[in-house]
């Protein structure tokens, strides 16, 4: 999104107050995305935050030939519920070794379910049904703003939607 280049470059440049415009754009999908991990939305909310700041101290870094902004910003909210998970894990594990182990065990397959997940979106063809999966449900954007983006119908979001989703059950099962 070249409009989304022009405020990273501000940013960067020294208009901070313009970080404000990506956190509006992304807040509720990033929310909702860490509270898909966490389970809990407070966690997941404080999550999304920490994320934020983590991105605007590292934005010098992030290089849009890579990852768009928000996979760049999304992968660091996961690593950060992950994180988040395990070092809890951590700490149950010290009265009970055995449950750590099961428990490990499932932040493992969790990760690995989720890079299973994304690689298998990344794969959807044509290329617009992963488009609007992850703009649904992992920035949180209306069907409505799909459409508008894409300069297509919502009842063409829902259709692209419905398909991607069948092809996802496809391969995930």
């Amino acid at each position: 999104m070249n409009n989304e280049k022009h405020i990273i470059q501000h940013v960067i440049n020294g208009h901070t107050d313009q970080y404000r415009l990506l956190v509006e754009r992304y807040q509720t999908g990033l929310i909702i995305h860490c509270e898909n991990i966490m389970k809990n939305r407070s966690e997941a909310e404080d999550i999304a935050q920490d994320s934020f700041i983590k991105a605007y101290d590292m934005l010098s870094t992030y290089d849009d030939s890579k990852a768009s902004f928000s996979t760049w910003l999304y992968r660091i909210a996961t690593n950060k519920a992950i994180d988040h998970l395990r070092k809890h894990k951590r700490v149950i594990a010290i009265d009970d070794p055995d449950e750590y182990a099961d428990e490990h065990a499932e932040v493992e397959l969790f990760d690995d379910e989720i890079q299973a997940l994304r690689n298998a979106v990344d794969a959807l063809e044509p290329p617009v049904y992963a488009q609007v999966i992850k703009a649904y449900f992992w920035e949180g954007k209306s069907y409505q703003t799909i459409a508008d983006e894409l300069g297509i119908t919502t009842n063409t979001v829902g259709t692209w939607m419905r398909r991607a989703k069948a092809n996802l059950k496809e391969v995930l099962a």
